[in-house]
């Protein structure tokens, strides 16, 4: 496996960083973890995570629902894409 060096990839793995996901709520933190287990998988498989994660979160795919689904998918969604650089590299 590709293994990945840097402070982009040592901010997955801080403890800050989980105690602010866990902070933000249970999906946050959940979506972390998920990130996590692919930091030493190659570049192409984290992309795919990345993509499936941000795809499961995305606002469009909410709408409809109440107002509460909607911010909280948002919410989730931008915690997501706020990782990107650590996860992409």
């Amino acid at each position: 496996p590709e293994l990945r060096s840097g402070s982009r990839a040592q901010v997955l793995f801080s403890q800050y960083t989980l105690a602010d996901a866990e902070a933000r709520g249970k999906d946050q933190a959940s979506a972390l973890l998920r990130l996590r287990r692919t930091s030493c998988m190659p570049l192409e498989r984290r992309r795919q995570a990345m993509r499936l994660l941000l795809r499961d979160w995305h606002p469009d795919k909410h709408q409809g629902k109440p107002l509460e689904e909607q911010e909280h998918a948002n919410e989730v969604f931008c915690y997501i894409q706020g990782l990107r650089s650590a996860v992409l590299g």
